[in-house]
């Protein structure tokens, strides 16, 4: 596809997306009046740890609900993260140099909250790159090709050209057209609703809140004795909603001793048997593109895991046939202790 079939495609989701804008283009003016000033060069020194983790919150950022899961380690050297930032926001430097040390020198830091803190800082200037956007080009067909051996750096300045270009083609800053890359994958949904919001059913509300809930606990999950979730040195998370240009796998598992790989697909309520049509796609793209994978062996074995709260009878069959997959039912426990105030 060309950029120019990509910004047409672009305009007709803007259209729709006008009906119901996200929060974080309702909201933005006060998004940034609360934070855009945090990550100006002269203000870094001051920045506080409390005011870093607020940001990563949905609920102050309203855009990005994944940011937090790495603030305890961000946060762990505060002088470092403000050296790691001054260098981010320095712009008498070129942009891949002081992309790529800030990631150097802040652990915990990928490419989904470096660049979310560069689109608050300068809108105008630096657009958004993690799962969800990096889909919305592969499903644009304008993901761009990177130079054999760049860094992550380099290779964030590359992605950057394009959301560059396509926020000229749209007249749109880089703040919303990350907004709208999301719509345009069909993920905009309202996270305001946290995973302790469910129903009288005792499932999560969304899909999403229990795919939080399991990457937040991952270490109290039985699965964590053997498996871990797959990271990258672009990002330490780059496995949760893990992106193929096919669709996002929620969840991309390695093996902690044995060459494996395994696809955890996440469906709340009553589940349909179309649910092995789609984690079977996933696991022939992941089959497909081994190589592709940092620190994944060629002739890794692939599996697929589904995690419902309730199957039925067709899925449980359909399961059954084939071998690489295997069905968990999850409850929720609730447990009330009397306050001893």
């Amino acid at each position: 596809m060309s950029i120019d079939s990509a910004v047409e495609r672009l305009r007709a989701a803007e259209r729709d997306m006008r009906d119901d804008p996200p929060a974080s283009i309702e909201q933005k003016a006060s998004i940034f009046g609360e934070y855009q000033s945090l990550f100006q060069p002269t203000e870094i020194g001051s920045l506080t740890e409390q005011e870093f983790k607020e940001f990563l919150l949905y609920e102050n950022n309203r855009h990005w609900t994944g940011l937090h899961r790495k603030r305890s380690m961000m946060t762990d050297d505060m002088e470092q993260l403000r050296d790691g930032l001054r260098s981010l926001v320095d712009e008498e430097q070129d942009l891949a140099p002081r992309v790529q040390d800030t990631k150097e020198k802040v652990d915990g830091m990928g490419k989904a909250t470096i660049s979310a803190i560069l689109v608050t800082a300068y809108p105008e200037k630096y657009g958004v790159w993690n799962n969800r956007s990096e889909e919305a080009l592969k499903q644009l067909d304008i993901w761009p090709d990177f130079e054999y051996g760049s860094d992550f750096g380099q290779r964030y300045d590359r992605v950057n050209e394009v959301l560059l270009d396509l926020g000229t083609e749209l007249d749109l800053d880089l703040w919303d057209l990350d907004a709208l890359l999301g719509y345009l994958v069909g993920i905009e949904e309202d996270p305001l609703e946290t995973v302790e919001d469910t129903e009288a059913t005792g499932e999560f509300a969304k899909e999403q809140h229990l795919q939080q809930y399991l990457v937040n606990h991952w270490e109290k999950m039985g699965l964590s004795d053997q498996w871990e979730i797959y990271s990258d040195s672009d990002d330490p998370e780059a496995g949760v909603e893990f992106s193929t240009g096919i669709g996002r796998p929620d969840i991309l598992l390695t093996h902690t001793s044995d060459a494996r790989v395994c696809i955890l697909e996440l469906k709340k309520g009553s589940t349909s048997d179309r649910a092995v049509g789609q984690i079977l796609r996933y696991i022939g793209w992941v089959r497909a593109h081994l190589d592709d994978l940092e620190g994944v062996s060629a002739d890794a074995e692939v599996e697929g895991r589904l995690i419902v709260s309730d199957s039925s009878e067709k899925l449980e069959y359909a399961m059954a046939v084939i071998p690489e997959l295997t069905l968990y039912e999850y409850e929720m426990e609730v447990t009330l202790n009397q306050s001893t105030s």
